[in-house]
């Protein structure tokens, strides 16, 4: 399984027509649109919304179907960011020394970040001591980690929003 983002072939924003961006403004809000309603939000036959769906996945713009979760519905209620930086002297490479945190399930995402630190990491726990936990046997055994900073969010005010789609 990979994990870090290779971007497939996509098409630019100067190729998408406004009935592209009309579609894709649409799923984002509800990806359960039925193709008839989706057709009629869109101006077009179910057909065409159908083959554009299908030219926007194999181009890359659209990247898969997910369902989210609650995760407090599930027990998980704490969410922390933790700030990596690597000693880069002492490493080949920094992404290689944190493709072992991507594999966990307690992590949610990971960018590489530019300032003080080199990645950022969002986790999601039970609580306080897993969050510690975690920290201790995950993080801090990481070879070449030069500093951890890690900070814990207090409400969560939006969460995966739509992107911006120009219409």
């Amino acid at each position: 399984m990979q994990y870090f983002c290779t971007k497939p072939r996509i098409n630019t924003l100067e190729n998408l027509d406004r009935f592209d961006r009309r579609i894709l403004h649409a799923l984002q809000r509800d990806a359960r649109l039925t193709l008839t309603a989706l057709a009629e939000t869109v101006n077009l036959s179910p057909s065409q919304c159908s083959r554009r769906i299908v030219r926007l996945e194999e181009n890359g713009v659209t990247q898969g179907h997910a369902l989210r979760l609650d995760p407090e519905a599930l027990g998980l209620k704490v969410t922390a960011f933790i700030f990596l930086s690597m000693d880069k002297a002492r490493m080949a490479s920094p992404s290689d020394a944190v493709a072992e945190l991507l594999t966990r399930d307690e992590v949610i995402d990971c960018h590489a970040i530019t300032g003080n630190h080199d990645f950022i990491l969002k986790v999601i726990v039970e609580d306080l001591s897993e969050l510690s936990r975690f920290l201790s046997t995950a993080v801090t055994s990481l070879p070449g980690i030069r500093d951890i900073a890690t900070q814990v969010a207090m409400n969560t005010l939006k969460v995966n929003g739509p992107l911006k789609v120009l219409l």
